[in-house]
């Protein structure tokens, strides 16, 4: 058997000659640099006396009652959706096994990709926090290629802000794969194209209503600038647009797709961990992790942030905010 796999330049796992495959090596340097420049981002921004603390509240704005204690549920909910993820994505399979898989690795690969958040205003001002929120300022400032017109006195919402880079990463894929799965076990012929296209269908609508409940009845955020042509209720506060829950549903496809790689390897393994079994036993996991989170940074940036940069630098509709949610300029 030895002597085949090496004849055909196959490993146990059906991919390549293990030789030329370093797919764990080339995603864990991007981890590594993703990493890296979010560990310093943090740094400068816990660092700033200018940039850290929360956001300050103007004299006079008060939101209304209904939408404040909306707010702090999402904040609780949030929170409680987060540790509910690392239970049942993480933790519980670790005791299992004492290896994370790869979906809980994708946990903290997403929380890391929180960094990247805020990108969302890297060239102008384009998402609005509510300054209501539990924050500490933000990190914007100390993130590559920030536009130094942009103003940074916003509050990043910790509490319900990382979450979101958690529920609608691998949580959301954790559930679209659950409705994957059932559909094909009650129709067995259909096909895997069209699964996957539900899949995608179900990522889009489960971002649309909840997006839009948080939104109208919190208050938590807004979309300051969007293209008109895309956006529902254009204009308005709660203005909301439509390419918002495809570029998430894209991402959440793109986490569904490295734990459906997984499921699909003989040895568990998914494509971005390939080549992992000829590391060193010690650096397995770190391998491991910083492909994955190499991984989540691709996927968040090339799937996320940068099209919605490029589609709403362009927008010419803006929203009429309220002075807690009006960009400071």
């Amino acid at each position: 058997m030895t002597s085949l796999e090496t004849r055909t330049g196959t490993d146990r796992s059906g991919s390549s000659d293990p030789r030329r495959n370093h797919a764990v090596l080339a995603w864990g340097a991007v981890g590594l640099v993703w990493m890296a420049v979010s560990l310093r981002a943090a740094y400068g921004w816990v660092t700033s006396d200018r940039d850290f603390g929360p956001a300050e509240i103007m004299p006079g704005d008060v939101m209304p009652t209904s939408s404040l204690v909306a707010l702090r549920v999402v904040e609780v909910a949030s929170v409680v959706v987060l540790l509910t993820a690392i239970w049942f994505l993480a933790v519980k399979p670790w005791r299992k096994t004492r290896e994370i898989r790869i979906e809980g690795l994708l946990v903290i690969g997403g929380i890391f990709g929180f960094a990247m958040d805020s990108w969302l205003n890297l060239y102008d001002f384009l998402f609005a926090f509510n300054a209501h929120s539990v924050n500490l300022g933000a990190w914007s400032a100390h993130l590559p290629f920030h536009n130094q017109g942009v103003p940074t006195e916003y509050g990043e919402a910790l509490l319900w802000g990382l979450p979101m880079y958690v529920y609608f990463c691998s949580a959301e894929a954790a559930l679209g794969l659950g409705v994957r799965a059932r559909l094909l076990a009650r129709w067995p012929r259909m096909s895997e194209t069209l699964a996957l296209a539900v899949m995608f269908v179900f990522f889009f609508v489960f971002d649309f209503i909840a997006e839009n409940i948080i939104i109208r009845t919190s208050e938590a955020y807004s979309f300051v600038r969007t293209e008109e042509s895309l956006t529902l209720w254009a204009g308005e506060q709660h203005q909301f647009p439509l390419y918002e829950s495809f570029l998430v549903a894209c991402v959440a496809m793109g986490f569904a797709a490295i734990r459906l790689s997984a499921e699909r390897d003989p040895d568990g393994r998914s494509f971005i961990e390939r080549g992992v079994h000829h590391l060193p036993r010690w650096s397995v996991q770190p391998a491991r992790l910083l492909a994955a989170t190499g991984y989540a940074a691709v996927v968040l940036m090339m799937l996320y942030h940068l099209p919605f940069n490029w589609l709403s630098l362009g927008g010419d509709s803006f929203a009429d905010l309220p002075s807690y949610l009006t960009p400071p300029f």
